[in-house]
């Protein structure tokens, strides 16, 4: 017994130290970026790198004043439009899968499931959608990114509907309809609110997936009045050189919207996919 507890804490013990390692291996850079972003353009190229310097906030303020502010929005619009409109159309689609038998479900579901690698973003189909858009007419608009962002996401929200779907009984709708409720009352209100992990999950890898993306919105996109806030980013990164202190300056301006979304739907994420492990 001594040894297997003796074995439990060794373990436990190395694991700690890994997760401490891999978190501040991660860490690091973003804290490093974060005190670049608040030096002054002299102790930023300064050698050896300045660990103790005056705070300044120039460069958030030149980043704010020249353009940036705008492009946040927008990458805010893109995201909200795009994760409204994929939550709906998942949401109807999952519920045909889960609960409904039709011709071709199951080559359906396949198309679903081996169309998930594009919600991180394709750039094998960066071309053929561009030519799409073209032809459409659809490029440069400021619904050009939200329908290509919920094209993209649609079937990985589409699976994590499914496994939220099937994770509520069918014995609750049963005794809903003998209640004499219309099915329409069942999908709109009734299972909704019992739903909520997946939708949190499914909008949180949606903003991610849209917040972070660049290759895409970089060619779709070229007005400056539609530009995405990692298009503002990369214009710090000149040909000339870097503008370090507004490139850190915006990224850490970036890095927030992620932060909070992560810090009031991080539980729900989880659950949502836990139940998309075990039930899709």
């Amino acid at each position: 017994m001594e040894v297997a507890k003796k074995r439990t804490v060794l373990s436990r013990t190395i694991e700690i130290i890994f997760l401490i390692v891999f978190g501040l291996f991660n860490l690091i850079p973003i804290f490093w970026g974060v005190f670049t972003s608040i030096k002054t353009a002299a102790d930023i190229s300064s050698m050896p790198p300045k660990f103790r310097f005056i705070p300044t906030l120039t460069h958030y303020v030149q980043v704010l004043t020249t353009g940036f502010a705008p492009c946040i929005m927008h990458s805010l619009m893109y995201c909200v439009l795009s994760i409204l409109f994929t939550l709906v159309v998942a949401y109807l689609a999952g519920y045909g899968f889960a609960r409904r038998k039709f011709p071709l479900k199951r080559m359906l579901f396949l198309i679903v499931i081996l169309g998930i690698p594009l919600s991180g973003g394709s750039s094998t189909l960066l071309i053929p959608n561009y030519m799409t858009m073209t032809r459409l007419r659809m490029i440069n608009h400021w619904y050009t990114m939200p329908i290509i962002f919920t094209a993209y996401h649609l079937p990985q929200a589409i699976w994590l509907m499914i496994a939220g779907v099937k994770g509520i009984p069918l014995e609750l709708e049963e005794a809903a309809r003998i209640d004499g409720v219309s099915q329409w009352y069942i999908i709109t209100r009734l299972l909704p609110p019992l739903m909520l992990p997946s939708y949190a999950a499914a909008s949180l890898l949606g903003f991610i997936g849209s917040w972070n993306d660049y290759i895409t919105s970089s060619v779709m996109v070229s007005r400056s009045d539609l530009k995405t806030v990692q298009q503002a980013i990369y214009d710090y990164m000149g040909f000339y050189g870097r503008e370090w202190g507004p490139l850190t300056a915006a990224s850490t301006l970036a890095i927030i919207p992620i932060i909070i979304v992560f810090t009031f739907f991080g539980k729900q994420l989880v659950s949502g996919l836990t139940a998309g492990a075990v039930k899709g």
